[in-house]
């Protein structure tokens, strides 16, 4: 049997494997990145509330403003594990892609294993905080929720509730007149609430059938975009799962349609239906991470780190080798009241 690989070798490893989803909330939202040595992880906000400057004759003292203070925010991260057995009688079975009378040693094989396993751990890793992204964005707030975990707690980011609005009954875009019916002045109603400006509306592929259906829309949209036969084919496609469908004025519209594969089994939606985003581009969110709580880690210098993978061997009869990738991430929007979520239906 081959040698257990270190945690250097798999972090390369996991490094050069491939990524399947988008990961839009994230790449979208959260583009800073900071590691911690301890268990919470502290932001200093500091209130950007800076007083015009005085008019002052050269002869007088200027007038004298108070420092700006600053706010502290603490908060536990989430903690996430995925684990997987490499069994010996794994290693006597055709991999995908192997000839029929198969060509690969127990070695390779289980080498191959291993490499898959560190693949699938990472993008279960990467769902999870793609999935605690999105909540966030949606919620200003995620909720930290396990049988595997003592008690449930909230990492909230203080979110104003005005920037969650909820259409209700007859309010809602559905039971609207589509023919005459203006909801590019609900969405300009609705950007004003943010602290912000807003360059990006993003929806998911219910909402932007919707949104279709109302003849303003159409008609302003197509006004800055050309003919409708120029909008439906002139799709920038930024993923699998993401793409814009236009602008309405200076706001792109992006229709987000990413899946996951819940811990049941079922596959599930990271956007929510019939919800709109309006956001900027600028819009700061931080990806957190705290101290990894596993005794070799530390030992072998890990402890602040993004990612922590893991390849052992237990018992001797039978001997199992297992591999594990653990992090500790917390989603934090930074700028939380500059983006407006919408339930429109």
């Amino acid at each position: 049997m081959p040698d257990n690989y270190t945690t250097r070798e798999l972090l390369g490893a996991v490094t050069q494997s491939s990524i399947r989803r988008d990961n839009f909330f994230m790449r979208f939202f959260f583009r800073e990145l900071y590691t911690f040595s301890t268990e919470k992880v502290d932001l200093d906000m500091i209130p950007n509330k800076t007083k015009i400057a005085a008019f002052c004759s050269p002869m007088i003292g200027a007038a004298v403003d108070r420092n700006q203070g600053f706010k502290t925010s603490s908060f536990k991260p989430a903690y996430v594990k995925s684990k997987h057995p490499v069994t010996a009688n794994q290693s006597i079975k055709r991999r995908p892609g192997e000839p029929i009378n198969g060509n690969l040693s127990a070695s390779d094989r289980l080498n191959a294993i291993v490499m898959q396993n560190l693949d699938t751990e990472e993008q279960a890793v990467r769902d999870r905080e793609e999935l605690m992204c999105a909540e966030m964005v949606y919620d200003g707030k995620t909720i930290i929720d396990s049988q595997y975990i003592e008690k449930p707690y909230e990492i909230d980011a203080g979110r104003n509730p005005d920037n969650n609005v909820t259409l209700l009954d007859a309010a809602k875009w559905e039971n609207q007149t589509f023919d005459t019916y203006d909801i590019v002045a609900d969405i300009e109603e609705w950007s004003a609430l943010s602290e912000g400006l807003t360059n990006a509306l993003i929806t998911d592929p219910k909402t932007w059938a919707l949104m279709r259906k109302f003849k303003t829309f159409n008609d302003k949209l197509e006004t800055r975009r050309g003919s409708n036969s120029q909008l439906e084919t002139a799709l920038k496609d930024l993923g699998a799962t993401v793409s814009i469908k236009g602008n309405l004025g200076d706001v792109t519209i992006i229709v987000v349609d990413e899946e996951y594969i819940d811990r049941d089994g079922t596959t599930k939606k990271v956007q929510r239906d019939f919800h709109l985003i309006l956001a900027h581009t600028s819009v700061r969110g931080a990806r957190l991470y705290g101290q990894i709580q596993d005794l070799s880690a530390q030992k072998e210098g890990f402890d602040e780190a993004e990612r922590y993978v893991k390849d052992w061997t237990e018992g001797g009869d039978p001997e199992v080798r297992y591999t594990k990738t653990e992090s500790a991430p917390a989603m934090y929007l930074i700028d939380v009241n500059k983006v407006v979520v919408v339930k429109v239906g």
